[in-house]
């Protein structure tokens, strides 16, 4: 069976770490999202897949190459406008023949829950769904003996359930059929949820198989600090580089080649630190955190339950909590970002959520800056020395 994986669309709600790389293409685990879905396709025995591409194409492309790094066989093709899910699937309707599976590209899903949708497909269309918290975010389904019935987009009321689509359908060639005369959604978008209500419409049955291994879809911000601890829940401890003597790490910590933990450093896990970092001495790095490669951490900077991409640079005496830093930002000695429940500004709304700092790639910031919960900082910004980031900064901005 085929895979056709979905990775053309840009993320807008991730920024500001989608204005320069794709969504898929965001590292949780120190591992692109993308990565984790290529793994479960080939653990679930799927080897051959056509990837959609589109926003920064040759990122993706750049990083998985043919694809026998993984263990599987990948062709692309491009989706040259950003049309909405649909449109990207329509694009690859030339190589299908017989069933496929499609899956979308920003998912961390476990491979046991593939195998349940290839075991159970029957017909023209079966769809993937899960439980969920918050299903306001989601495709609300409503089933009827394991048949799907209906499909209501991000709902604003809480009581339309809380079993969503899950992003992963199988089908047969039939679909084409029904993609091919779309109207737009209200969303400006082709999206392959109204492929199946046509589909329930024209009397063909869609079945609902609905799982329970892990699924995390990565909508907002701070959904990337989740993804970063379930990815990492599940790493052994490997060191690849040098521990100093005088340094402790405890539980699962993983340390890449030429990595040098020096010391009087603390280390609880689960931790990634990628290749080629300079860790310490006397720094405390506790669990649920990724430190990307040729990243350099101070001494005795504190950080926990974080993301810092490659090429990173946090000074002495910083404390980071419940934060993302994005690739080749200079942090400055003694910076602050600590973490609680607040609103964060999300496409012009505000939503509720537990994070610190959202820090932009290539962003430079001073010494003794405070950044208040919830607050991003752009790409490319400049922060002087003493400054208190009490709201969100644009791009390019320079604040003195």
């Amino acid at each position: 069976m085929k895979a056709v994986v979905l990775a053309a669309g840009e993320g807008s709600r991730l920024k500001p770490f989608t204005a320069t790389r794709p969504k898929v293409m965001i590292p949780v685990g120190n591992k692109p999202i993308l990565e984790y879905v290529i793994n479960a396709l080939q653990e679930s025995g799927i080897i051959d897949i056509v990837m959609v591409v589109g926003y920064k194409r040759e990122k993706i492309m750049d990083y998985f190459g043919d694809g026998h790094k993984w263990g599987v066989n990948i062709n692309y093709i491009e989706q040259f406008q950003q049309l909405g899910t649909a449109h990207a699937l329509r694009q690859a309707s030339h190589l299908i023949k017989d069933h496929f599976l499609v899956i979308n590209g920003d998912t961390v899903i476990d491979a046991s829950a593939i195998k349940e949708i290839i075991k159970y497909k029957v017909g023209d269309a079966t769809m993937l769904t899960v439980s969920v918290d918050k299903a306001q975010a989601y495709g609300v389904v409503e089933t009827q003996n394991n048949l799907v019935k209906g499909i209501e987009e991000k709902p604003k009321y809480k009581e339309a359930g809380n079993i969503v689509n899950a992003g992963v359908y199988c089908f047969s060639p039939k679909v084409f059929d029904f993609l091919e005369y779309m109207d737009i959604s209200e969303r400006g978008e082709y999206e392959i949820t109204d492929a199946i209500r046509k589909m329930i419409e024209s009397n063909y049955s869609v079945r609902a198989v609905h799982t329970n291994a892990i699924w995390m879809d990565a909508v907002y911000l701070w959904n990337l600090i989740d993804l970063n601890a379930a990815t990492l829940a599940g790493r052994k401890p490997e060191n690849h580089g040098t521990v100093e003597e005088g340094a402790r790490l405890i539980g699962p910590v993983y340390i890449g080649e030429n990595t040098v933990i020096r010391s009087g450093s603390y280390i609880v896990g689960p931790v990634s630190i990628g290749d080629s970092c300079d860790v310490g001495p006397n720094t405390v790095i506790l669990p649920s955190t990724s430190i990307g490669s040729n990243s350099t951490i101070e001494p005795f900077a504190r950080i926990s339950n974080s993301i810092l991409m490659k090429n990173v640079r946090v000074s002495s005496f910083s404390n980071i909590s419940t934060s993302l830093i994005g690739e080749g930002a200079t942090i400055g000695s003694s910076f602050i970002a600590e973490a609680e429940t607040t609103r964060v500004e999300v496409e012009n709304s505000l939503m509720r959520a537990t994070i610190g700092a959202i820090v932009g790639d290539n962003t430079d910031i001073g010494g003794r800056v405070l950044v208040k919960p919830g607050k991003i900082i752009g790409v490319r910004c400049k922060i002087g020395s003493g400054a208190m980031i009490g709201s969100s900064v644009a791009d390019n901005t320079k604040v003195l």
